[in-house]
């Protein structure tokens, strides 16, 4: 069995370089222990961690009784220039390039399962502590995984199995962060603590694509950000090289992320632009409340009036949040034609948190 086993671990690495895999390690199918206190600790400093927590397990037999082994494939990408035209929504090359290392798991995974065995590509595991657990990587202080090859210009991936493959023996990384602290300190939402924890309740990642009402000061932070904050690795010493490879994003994708074409889309209910935007980034990410409700923070952040006809309809969106977004985004681009929308939409909303949005943001309006 054990030489079986090695022949067949020799075949997923092979095969994973093919498949864009360039590292791949192999840990056991244990609890994930240091994972669960880690959050434990974040959930004393950050009530949104239980957030985290309810969509992962750190039990591998939650998923599959038998599993013996987490095979952790790590994905390279280059990253993005930071240089989106005006009125385009920014967004991180990594929401491009996981599907495609998300389909190469998918065929990495028949390895296994054309050898008989069990294979679940990526689970609802911790990723970045199983990638440190297999040695592939060390933590960074701003809670990824880094690479000495890539930095962490990575998209990891895990494949679940019940196969009894041979465990790597890499020993665990320690962090080579030393005493470098420029992603704490450019973080522009003190999202990241000295030793390490990054607190979901304010990372301005965790509410883009936001089912709920987002923070005010999180709003203005996201600026023309749409999908991803990259901030903390673009800053980082060890992902250098990757910058320099940066490239910008192709131009067709650049046009699926068009503010004004997002929200006209909704406003003439014409699924176009959203259809556009999902071949781009998955059905997952692109939900069209969400899309929506982002699109809108980012054209108030534009401070361009042109938004202002297609904000006056969204402030009318059936989506208490969006309607929200759109008072806030209405104050912060200003004029009169935008008093008049929020005093005409105060006249018929019943959400009280909505009525607060338009009340805040007529004051802001009378105040400047």
């Amino acid at each position: 069995m054990t030489e079986k086993m090695m022949v067949l671990k020799s075949a997923l690495i092979k095969q994973g370089r093919q498949l864009g895999f360039p590292i791949i390690g192999i840990t056991g199918a244990q609890l994930f222990q240091s994972w669960y206190k880690a959050l434990e600790k974040r959930k004393d400093l950050d009530p949104e961690a239980v957030k985290v927590g309810s969509k992962v397990t750190a039990n591998p037999q939650d998923i599959m009784p038998d599993a013996k082994a987490v095979v952790v494939a790590v994905y390279p990408y280059k990253p993005y220039l930071d240089d989106f035209p005006p009125g385009t929504g920014a967004y991180s090359a990594y929401y491009m390039e996981y599907p495609s290392g998300r389909k190469a798991a998918i065929q990495l995974s028949e390895v296994i399962t054309k050898e008989g065995y069990d294979a679940v590509v990526n689970p609802p595991l911790p990723l970045k502590a199983a990638a440190y657990r297999a040695g592939l990587g060390w933590f960074g202080r701003n809670g990824v995984i880094y690479t000495r090859e890539y930095g962490s210009w990575v998209a990891l991936n895990l494949i679940l199995t019940n196969a009894p493959l041979p465990l790597d023996t890499r020993p665990q990384q320690e962090s080579l962060c030393g005493k470098c602290t420029l992603c704490v300190e450019a973080c522009p939402v003190n999202a990241i603590t000295d030793d390490g924890a990054v607190l979901p309740g304010y990372c301005m990642r965790s509410y883009m694509i936001s089912p709920g009402f987002v923070p005010v000061n999180i709003r203005e932070k996201i600026g023309n950000k749409f999908l991803g904050c990259d901030i903390c690795q673009t800053v980082c010493p060890w992902n250098r090289k990757g910058m320099l490879q940066a490239r910008p994003p192709s131009n067709e994708d650049i046009q699926a992320f068009n503010i004004f074409s997002i929200l006209k889309g909704w406003c003439e209910n014409d699924r176009k632009p959203l259809e556009r935007l999902a071949n781009v980034i998955g059905r997952n990410y692109a939900r069209s409340q969400r899309v929506l409700s982002t699109a809108v923070i980012v054209a108030g952040n534009t401070g361009n009036p042109e938004y202002i006809p297609l904000l006056a309809k969204t402030l009318k969106h059936s989506y208490p949040p969006i309607r929200g977004h759109s008072a806030w985004a209405l104050a912060k681009i200003g004029s009169e034609h935008s008093r008049e929308a929020l005093s005409e939409a105060l006249k018929n909303e019943t959400d009280t948190q909505v009525i607060q949005e338009i009340q805040s943001a007529i004051q802001r309006i009378n105040c400047n």
